[in-house]
């Protein structure tokens, strides 16, 4: 038996898994207070019960380093930051805890299970209240890249429309909360407006249109809330527009796992580990 989670910056799962099969999900909002660590480690705890656990792996929405898996780099999270969580997790469930920053997870998930491939490059971008990508080569996450923060990048502010004279990250145009910091609304109460969502799929065409020459991969895979309202049609019909580098384009699909993608990736994980 082992134990996965996976936690989002808006949402958390927590399931036991048994013979590469995930069982039932406890699904909790992830609380961001300086008292919600200890409210998931509630979550895991009762989760757990009485099983005996020989692994555990899951994923946060930052970066976890060192010994203890100290939570360094978390801006969804701030009030977490320099707790040692794997640590803490280890305590509590008496086994090896291995933890992945979200979007490395969810790209396992559906690279060995979902939208995905075990063949070649593939890039898994999640689009949810924050932004990310994760490289992934024959079915296994590309350490050659130390930290993943595509969501980081810069965009000109010509490129993305803005016309207050700074640069602005992929992020700041395309993630959930910064639409709802910029707008003043929800992204589920603007699914009406087509300016939005139009607007939505040219800047993420542009952070793309850069991960691409980065990366060369054959196939992107699109996961996380916003890809709810984000047409991959309208993505591809402007990555187009853009200068001709690479011969040809990659294919862009909806990822298909949902949330199960972190779990599942959690899976693969401890797979991978025990090879």
């Amino acid at each position: 038996m082992v134990l996965v989670f996976d936690m989002g910056a808006s949402r958390t799962r927590v399931a036991l898994a048994d013979k590469g099969k995930v069982g039932q999900i406890v699904r909790l909002d992830t609380d961001r207070s300086a008292g919600g660590f200890a409210k998931f480690l509630s979550a895991v705890e009762e989760v757990k019960g009485k099983h005996k656990i020989r692994a555990m792996a899951g994923s946060f929405p930052g970066q976890i380093e060192g010994e203890n898996g100290v939570l360094t780099v978390a801006s969804n999270l701030p009030k977490w930051i320099g707790l040692p969580v794997r640590q803490r997790l280890e305590q509590l469930v008496g086994c090896p805890v291995h933890i992945l920053n979200d979007v490395a997870m969810g790209g396992l998930g559906e690279a060995h299970y979902g939208a995905g491939t075990t063949a070649g490059v593939m890039a898994y971008f999640t689009v949810s209240t924050g932004v990310n990508a994760v490289r992934i080569v024959d079915g296994e996450i590309d350490e050659t890249i130390s930290r993943y923060e595509v969501g980081q990048q810069l965009m000109a502010p010509g490129d993305a429309g803005d016309d207050s004279g700074g640069f602005r990250t992929l992020e700041y145009w395309t993630g959930g909360a910064a639409m709802e910091q910029r707008l003043g609304k929800r992204p589920q109460d603007l699914r009406k407006d087509k300016k939005i969502w139009q607007a939505e799929a040219r800047h993420l065409a542009l952070g793309l249109y850069n991960t691409l020459l980065h990366w060369t991969p054959d196939m992107v895979v699109f996961g996380g809330s916003m890809m709810r309202d984000i047409d991959l049609q309208l993505v591809g019909a402007e990555l187009k527009k853009m200068p001709k580098v690479l011969p040809d384009l990659p294919r862009l699909e909806y990822a298909k796992l949902g949330d199960m993608a972190g779990l599942q990736g959690g899976l693969v994980w401890l797979d991978l580990l025990r090879r």
